[in-house]
């Protein structure tokens, strides 16, 4: 290998090293949520999946809910074999997979607009704050839709490139990974019905040569064959994941605009995800890499929001200048793609909310602006090429601020909601209570608790019970069978961190009559000193 094909290969290193060093920075500070770790109830509670098929006398799991599969909980599966749940066992192999989206995101955009194009694009992948967080803690889940989609992007791309003759093998990889896709989440058909829709207004008179019979055959089966899960699932329930979650509304467009807004500009989950005030015990940064984050915080200020919305716009307004060069398609090609997939999602009342659908529009954003920018590059003189490389390179440094106030305010402050870091003491807390019964009062932290003992905990869901409009003599019988448990304790959130808002008082309301009042036995804080969680038992009112 050549001097030169090495340095060919240097932009996609750097930017899956920066990635990763940024994930995992952040990756020790959250607790792990509940829908983090949705992947592994088949593994710890097989009967809590929601479809199985047996097969050799084996029940196996295909679906988690209505529009997700279970191709993570296969992956890991294998994975814990070797390694015991953990943060870093369930996180570390979606920085892996996030590494992997950058590196396709390379190649894919290096083939459809040169290298320069390429390493622009994933210089703002590899540091948006967003993409990082959302990929390192896969919420939505995102990761593997991410990988799957450019993997399949590509593939298919390679193939289109190709003689009309050729092999079909790329072909058929490109949509069974599309298929995997759907299955792993069917939201998925957001950003493929982007691209079809972007290929046939912009590309058909290239497409017309490959659009025949036996391509499309193999396309299809293919399709097919990675989501025959979902497929088989469908048939059984007759098309439930698109009745049930299917339901067109325009009157949360506004909100969706100003989601869209905050996640490009990186200040979304600043509050969601991460604690932005400070608890009672005022945080020290411990290692050299605390203390540098912190540090750079304090010198240059907070960086809440990064550069993209303007470095798009700019781009945008390149159309005019770039209209008549070879990036004009691609130009056209991605805004369609990114409008017709956010439309879907916001156009949707029953999904399309919350970063974690908006970053699935990912990484086109950041493809775009790239090739934007190689474009002015190339058109202008020598020394105005330097003055966009320099602007890319603002650009890339007001991601990197922005991404460090992510890690700073971890540091400083904490995480809160379903991420809160209580989470890992109330892990060890609940260990001397492990042999009896636990009630689970609110949401978020179940399937993290069952996971970290390896199911092992008798576990009942009070919340599906109290939370009903209409509690039935059945429901209430449940709830106070468990109350009136001597060997049962119940966990809820303090009444300032409830996410079932009023849950707390429900579950007091239905004790109240029988007597019974909470004993509070512990309580959990956070690393900032934050009262988060309460282990509690029922006791009888004294006369």
């Amino acid at each position: 290998m050549t001097v030169r094909s090495w340095r060919a290969w240097i932009p996609p290193s750097l930017a899956a090293l920066v990635f990763a060093l940024l994930s995992l920075a952040l990756l020790p500070y959250p607790g792990l949520q509940d829908d983090e770790v949705l992947f592994t109830v088949p593994l710890f509670l097989p009967e809590g999946t929601l479809f199985r098929v047996k097969a050799f006398g084996t029940q196996i799991p295909l679906m988690l809910i209505g529009y997700l599969g279970t191709l993570k909980t296969w992956l890991y599966a294998g994975i814990f074999e070797w390694f015991a749940p953990s943060r870093w066992s369930v996180r570390l192999p979606m920085v892996l997979a996030g590494v992997a989206t950058i590196w396709l995101t390379w190649l894919w955009t290096r083939r459809v607009a040169g290298p320069r194009a390429a390493a622009f694009a994933i210089a703002l992948l590899s540091t948006d704050a967003v993409f990082i967080v959302t990929n390192t803690f896969d919420w939505g889940p995102v990761a593997l839709q991410h990988v799957l989609l450019m993997g399949g992007l590509l593939a298919v791309t390679v193939w289109l490139q190709g003689a009309p003759n050729q092999s079909n093998r790329l072909l058929a990889l490109g949509f069974f990974l599309w298929g995997l896709g759907l299955w792993d989440k069917a939201l998925m058909i957001w950003p493929l019905a982007g691209l079809a829709v972007a290929a046939l207004c912009v590309y058909l008179r290239q497409l017309r040569s490959h659009l025949r019979r036996v391509p499309l055959v193999i396309a299809g089966a293919s399709l097919l064959l990675g989501a025959l899960p979902l497929v088989c699932y469908n048939i059984a329930r007759r098309g439930e994941t698109a009745s049930a979650n299917t339901k067109l509304s325009l009157a949360r467009i506004p909100g969706r605009v100003r989601e869209l807004q905050y996640t490009l500009d990186g200040s979304v989950l600043l509050g969601p995800i991460v604690a932005t005030t400070a608890g009672p015990i005022d945080q020290t940064p411990k290692t050299l890499a605390e203390r540098l984050s912190v540090d750079v915080r304090d010198r240059v200020g907070e960086h809440r929001r990064n550069l993209m919305l303007p470095a798009i716009v700019l781009s945008l307004a390149s159309l005019f200048f770039l209209w008549r060069t070879q990036y004009r398609r691609l130009l056209v090609f991605i805004p369609i793609v990114t409008a017709v997939t956010w439309l879907q999602m916001a156009s949707n009342a029953g999904t399309g909310g919350g970063a974690h659908h908006v970053i699935l529009l990912w990484p086109f954003p950041c493809i775009f602006v790239g090739v934007a920018l190689a474009g002015i590059a190339e058109r202008v003189p020598r020394m105005a090429s330097y003055a966009v490389a320099a602007l890319v390179f603002v650009i890339v440094c007001g991601n990197l601020l922005n991404a460090n106030e992510y890690v700073a305010e971890l540091i400083l402050d904490g995480s809160v909601g379903g991420w809160t870091d209580a989470f890992y003491r109330l892990t060890g807390a609940v260990g001397p209570y492990k042999s009896g019964r636990i009630g689970i009062v609110d949401w978020g932290y179940l399937n993290g608790l069952r996971m970290m003992y390896e199911g092992d905990l008798r576990m009942t869901v009070v919340s599906d019970f109290v939370r009903k409009p209409d509690m039935t003599g059945d429901d209430r019988r449940q709830v106070l069978e468990l109350a009136g448990s001597p060997d049962a304790v119940f966990i809820q959130h303090t009444e300032d961190n409830q996410l079932f808002s009023g849950v707390n008082e429900q579950l007091r309301s239905a004790a109240l009559p029988m007597g019974l009042t909470e004993h509070v036995e512990r309580v959990v804080h956070d690393n900032q000193g934050r009262a988060v969680f309460e282990i509690f038992r029922f006791a009888k009112v004294s006369p």
